[in-house]
């Protein structure tokens, strides 16, 4: 794989966490991004706002309720093996 073409991107991802003596928590709705090579982020924002969620779905932690994740063509959810020797994460 040319490093060069390496692109994260998630689009419309949507993550409910199902309730079982509880209502359903909302986590994320709709989030769209896209990163390119040698691009660096960070999420900010309110506890409660989705970050961790976002992020456990780019490591494949959690499976996202709705929408795609890909890490260089990769799915996220079905091709993990291949697409994490291709990224860096630091909690």
């Amino acid at each position: 794989m040319n490093p060069t073409q390496l692109k994260v991107r998630v689009h419309k991802f949507r993550k409910i966490y199902p309730g079982l003596f509880r209502k359903a928590v909302l986590a994320v709705e709709r989030t769209s991004f896209g990163l390119e090579y040698g691009e660096c982020f960070a999420l900010l924002g309110i506890n409660g706002a989705g970050k961790s969620t976002t992020f456990k779905a780019l490591t494949c932690e959690i499976e996202p309720t709705q929408g795609e994740i890909t890490i260089a063509g990769f799915d996220a959810q079905r091709e993990f093996n291949q697409a994490r020797k291709l990224i860096g994460y630091c909690p």
